[in-house]
């Protein structure tokens, strides 16, 4: 055990010195300190597909036309941003009055630009013209190139087949945005994801050929010349279902570059079995032999009921011990068979064998995956999903630890639960397609951050099209960590013998609890339904102390003996009171060596924890959370209703016209995280947005009454209480709960006698 926790530190560390270093291969995952900002920059360019004809469209975004317009990638180069994908038109951000774009910057695209990193500048000169499009994927090269990848046939009228090598030179115009005349790469088709170590060119994508060399949908290429590497030959075949294409539609290097992940439609690698997911062992780099790792995960080769492309993103850790994938996929097809279906899902990468098993898999109950950025504590995933920890759903919100994400979500990387604080919403539409974490220092004062890729005008609740940039607030190591324990009976989906993913028995997800969310030493600490709730808040301390409102993690009379059971205690400086995470997610007390254990394995909510000899089964897997905590633990976000919004979005209380003026109606309104949709949940029950607290017309208490927004102040009717249903009870009109008529925009909101029906349920922000 000590010397995997000492190997792990090791092989961190080092990633981190290769950051510092700026040798981290190209497309590698960047590590991160904590979670990235809720709100974006403003000075992210606005992209979109302008007033092109259609002609022009289809010669720059294929033959989907404009319709199709999105960022695929984005790579940092130079002191620029390089954005890749399908769009003809991009601005620097301006004011509404002006359609968002300052005066003279609007200029033409050809699916490919760059701008200022940290002023949003965009490079006049940079601007190579495709043959065809979209662009899938830039990476940074050596010497101020980026590699590009994607559709296109031709480049500045010169031939090169779905791969070039441009210079970045905003400095030098004369050769800004040309091309790289030494590297001659090329493939049959498209390339449609890269990755960059030494001289080590890897390309995945639909094709047959690279560099007129048989190479089945990935390949190594000479970094400097694009000639095929022989050495390296890692065919993909056969493919589950008879119309799927057969690709790597996705590929992560690790920081060493000794591993490549590839994932895909793909069932068998080099003639054996390695459904979906491939780990490759590249030797090293250039002409170096490839071998076949010998790793698979049987779960993947379970068909979803609509499989999409299956797996469409894959990202290896900073330090390369684990990865993890976004899928698509809908529903388990049988619907009894294990299978990551519109879910996420970890798996480790030094386990060996044909029947590796997912870590943990986080299912969004009918939405799809399409990227994911892994920086150490903190996984982010994007797609058109509407929620997360969703595990019963089925296009509708159904678990009680479910969380509204609307497009854009980050998932504590070791307990595989979203984090709920942070909820920069967006407008789905097709999905993010792309997310780029970079590290501290790539501009002036900057902490590192997320740049966000998609096909929508509102992020974060402001205008930023197609792209935004969330900032890290602060590069310092974050101690201690914050959140939920999960229990590692249910970390695994249905592969523990319920279909906690697809619409199966609905068994949730079961999380350490301070049973009533007490604050007095000697409570029991029992195992209850992961509901985010803060009596399931944990917050981790460096030195073993595991505490909730105020209190510490203990052994009932701090005993040691075998079968003691477990209670929060006034925090002090016994043993009984320091936890070590162990080999598998165990638990162990220090005082006893014994660990955390949930009784007979039980399922059933209230159960009292123990301690017991550790023995490896999963009745003894708490993986701790490793996310820092919030800058604030006041609840806050959007209120959303259960009853569905008739064009699928969920439906959330919004200030009609933002008003932030007394007695203005509530009203509902397609949840994307607008100012006016963020709502405060205080300490005394009351409920405040845009200043102003939720309240009935006239703080009247008749049924029917209309809801409003009203200064905050004593009144009975500005106090809301949670049930069990999920319904909101007004405290000065008893028997009576929030209520809407329809969740359709601009539908208002009153008061009505509790029912247990979807237009009384209400899901409010946790933390």
């Amino acid at each position: 055990m000590c010397r995997l926790a000492r190997g792990a530190l090791l092989a961190s560390f080092l990633t981190v010195a290769l950051a510092l270093l700026g040798v981290v291969p190209a497309g590698a995952a960047v590590p991160l300190s904590g979670v990235v900002s809720n709100s974006a920059v403003s000075w992210t360019p606005n992209v979109s597909a302008g007033t092109s004809t259609t002609s022009v469209c289809d010669q720059w975004f294929g033959s989907g036309g404009c319709g199709d317009a999105t960022i695929y990638s984005t790579a940092v180069v130079n002191g620029e941003v390089i954005v890749a994908g399908a769009f003809t038109q991009v601005c620097e951000p301006g004011p509404a009055s002006s359609g968002h774009c300052a005066a003279g910057t609007t200029v033409a695209r050809d699916d490919i630009f760059a701008y200022q990193l940290g002023t949003g500048t965009i490079d006049p000169n940079f601007v190579p013209k495709l043959s065809n499009g979209p662009v899938y994927s830039v990476v940074a090269g050596p010497d101020d190139t980026v590699y590009v990848g994607g559709a296109f046939s031709t480049v500045n009228g010169v031939s090169h087949g779905g791969v070039v090598q441009l210079n970045v030179t905003p400095s030098t115009a004369s050769t800004d945005g040309t091309v790289v005349t030494a590297f001659h790469g090329n493939v049959s088709n498209f390339v449609e994801s890269m990755a960059l170590s030494g001289t080590a060119l890897y390309v995945g994508g639909q094709f047959t050929t690279a560099d007129s060399t048989s190479e089945d949908g990935v390949a190594r290429l000479n970094a400097t010349t694009g000639a095929v590497d022989t050495s390296f030959a890692m065919s993909i075949s056969n493919t589950p279902a008879s119309g799927q294409a057969l690709k790597v539609e996705a590929l992560s290097l690790s920081a060493s570059g000794q591993q490549l992940a590839i994932a895909g439609p793909f069932l068998d690698v080099a003639g054996q079995s390695r459904p979906r997911v491939a780990l490759i062992n590249t030797g090293g780099g250039l002409g170096q032999t490839a071998t076949l790792a010998n790793w698979a995960a049987p779960i993947l080769a379970n068909n979803c009921s609509s499989e999409h492309d299956d797996v469409r993103a894959i990202d290896l850790s900073p330090d390369g011990s684990f990865l993890v994938i976004a899928d698509t996929g809908y529903k388990s097809s049988p619907a009894s068979s294990a299978s990551v279906c519109d879910a996420a899902a970890r798996f480790p990468t030094a386990a060996t064998g044909t029947d590796i098993a997912p870590t943990w898999i986080n299912y969004t109950g009918g939405d799809s995956f399409y990227s994911v950025q892994v920086t150490g504590a903190v996984v982010y995933l994007g797609g058109h999903n509407r929620w997360t920890n969703n595990e019963c759903g089925n296009n509708a919100v159904c678990a009680p630890n479910a969380v509204l994400d609307m497009g854009l979500t980050a998932v504590d990387a070791n307990t595989g639960l979203t984090i709920p604080w942070f909820h920069p919403l967006t407008e789905r539409g097709n999905g993010t397609v792309s997310l780029t974490a970079i590290p501290a220092g790539d501009y002036a004062g900057s902490d590192g951050g997320l740049l966000v890729g998609n096909d929508v005008n509102t992020n974060a609740g402001t205008y930023h099209a197609f792209n935004m940039f969330l900032p890290l607030t602060s590069a310092a190591p974050a101690s201690p960590t914050f959140g939920s324990i999960p229990s590692g009976i249910f970390s695994q989906g249905n592969l523990g013998g319920h279909d906690e993913g697809q619409g199966g028995d609905g068994i949730a997800a079961m999380c350490v609890d301070d049973a009533g969310d007490s604050t007095t030493a000697g409570s029991p600490v029992e195992f209850e339904t992961c509901t985010n709730a803060a009596e399931q808040n944990w917050t981790v301390q460096s030195g073993g102390n595991i505490e909730v409102n105020g209190l510490c993690l203990d052994t009932a009379g701090q005993a040691t003996a075998s079968g003691t059971k477990v209670e929060v205690n006034t925090c002090g400086s016994s043993a009984t009171q320091v936890w070590t995470q162990g080999t598998g997610n165990t638990l162990i007390n220090k005082a006893s060596g014994l660990c955390l254990t949930d009784p007979s394995a039980s399922t059933t909510d209230g159960t009292v924890l123990d301690i017991t000899a550790c023995s490896a089964g999963t009745d003894q897997v708490w993986p701790l959370p490793s996310a820092p905590p919030p800058a604030s633990l006041t609840p806050t976000g959007t209120i959303y209703s259960a009853d569905e919004h008739s064009i699928a979005q969920p439906a959330c209380i919004t200030d009609n016209g933002n008003s932030k003026t007394s007695g203005t109606a509530a009203i509902m309104s397609s949840c994307y995280g607008s100012p006016a949709m963020e709502a405060t949940i205080e300490s005394n029950g009351s409920i405040e947005i845009d200043g102003l607290c939720l309240d009935t017309a006239g703080e009247a208490t008749a049924s029917g009454t209309q809801v409003v927004l009203n200064t905050c102040g004593t009144s009975a009717t500005q106090v809301w209480t949670q049930g069990s249903g999920y319904e909101l009870n007004n405290s000065g009109a008893a028997g009576l709960c929030l209520n809407i008529s329809s969740p359709d925009n601009g539908s208002t909101i009153d008061i009505a006698s509790c029912t247990d029906q979807n237009t009384q349920q209400w899901r409010l922000p946790t933390v």
